[in-house]
């Protein structure tokens, strides 16, 4: 949990997610406070690591990429290894812990859907403690509501 962060705060992280390339001098303005006073705020924001990152973007389907998610279970050996092994893998960029009917959730980029079942043959069924994958091979991310989270914070802390 963080220390303070008051709605000025939540309206930078809004400005942010928006565009995280807009200068300091942007958000002061569009906020009515110094661009000392943005840049203080931001530096505790990523100290608190509630900013984990600036990052960028690409639609995968721009570059001919199939974009997927395995969902996995897990028996016989601990998580942490088959995230070791898994880690290994080019094509694998985040692997989520999951709670429910699977036990690791991977993002994962390939060439093709050939290439993503051979990968999950030859490669990763080859543990022997991953027994059962899911695949979903995602065509389009539709974002409905990119402040759900934050609206969700708000109404937890209503004083702030």
């Amino acid at each position: 949990m963080i220390g303070e962060m008051d709605e000025k705060d939540v309206e930078i992280l809004e400005i942010l997610r928006k565009d995280s390339r807009t200068s300091m001098g942007q958000i002061g303005d569009s906020l009515k406070v110094s661009k000392a006073t943005i840049s203080r705020r931001i530096a505790k924001l990523e100290d608190e690591r509630v900013i984990m990152n600036y990052s960028l973007e690409i639609d995968p389907s721009k570059l001919d990429i199939v974009k997927s998610l395995l969902c996995m279970q897990v028996k016989g050996s601990s998580v942490s290894h088959v995230i070791e092994d898994l880690s290994k893998y080019e094509e694998v960029r985040h692997i989520y812990k999951a709670f429910g009917d699977h036990h690791l959730v991977c993002e994962v980029y390939t060439k093709s859907v050939e290439d993503l079942y051979e990968m999950i043959q030859s490669r990763i069924l080859k543990n022997q403690s991953v027994t059962r994958i899911e695949v979903d091979i995602l065509v389009e991310r539709l974002t409905v509501n990119e402040t759900a989270d934050l609206k969700l914070y708000r109404s937890m802390n209503p004083q702030r």
